[in-house]
């Protein structure tokens, strides 16, 4: 990874797994269909796709380079694994959806987390995650100004809550976690671009 002059502009990133073959393509396919049915949700774009490990924030460039480091040793000492994608869902309730997501599942994505929140915060100085951590890949979020109308069509069964409910026990195949992944996350008008700042392969003492 690069380094950055200093005093530059704090960097929003974070850390995640890329969703690999064959699930990356099973989700993209039923991304495609929810596009086709279900309104007022701003969808992610299929090349977005990601379990996130670590959201970081605003991190100095500096601080990146050094995670970065740390990154490297994380990853060499995890054997790469195979998730499982399944499931679809909602934050903060299928109730009163503001995030639809499919779960991602395997025993090792939870310690793997801790593991890189812990080194954030302790060579980044990023805050450590309270709340539990729950891996998913997230589908896309609900417009914010779109409250009443996706009651409306919830009612004609094509809102948020209808996806959640009717494809809870829907699956995706599993794929391999391969690799950490050190993203740089900028958001705009037309949603959020990730561009990978460094990939450490799983496993590779």
């Amino acid at each position: 990874m690069p380094s950055s002059p200093a005093g530059a502009r704090p960097v929003r990133s974070f850390v995640a797994i890329d969703v690999e073959e064959p699930a990356r393509a099973a989700i993209a396919a039923y991304l495609t269909t929810l596009r086709a049915r279900v309104e007022h949700v701003a969808w992610t774009p299929p090349e977005n796709l990601h379990v996130t490990l670590k959201f970081l924030g605003g991190v100095a460039a500096e601080h990146l380079v050094s995670l970065a480091e740390r990154l490297a040793v994380i990853a060499a000492a995890q054997p790469p694994f195979t998730v499982a994608y399944a499931g679809v869902g909602a934050f903060p309730s299928v109730a009163r959806p503001q995030v639809l997501w499919v779960g991602a599942a395997a025993p090792e994505l939870v310690p793997l987390a801790a593991i890189v929140d812990e080194a954030a915060a302790t060579v980044a100085g990023v805050a450590r995650e309270h709340r539990r951590y729950h891996p998913h890949v997230t589908l896309g979020r609900v417009r914010r100004s779109s409250a009443a109308r996706r009651d409306s069509g919830s009612r004609a069964g094509t809102g948020p809550r209808d996806v959640a409910i009717g494809d809870a026990e829907r699956a995706f195949g599993a794929a391999p976690g391969a690799a950490l992944i050190l993203f740089r996350s900028d958001t705009g008008p037309k949603g959020a671009r990730h561009t990978p700042l460094a990939r450490f392969a799983l496993g590779y003492e």
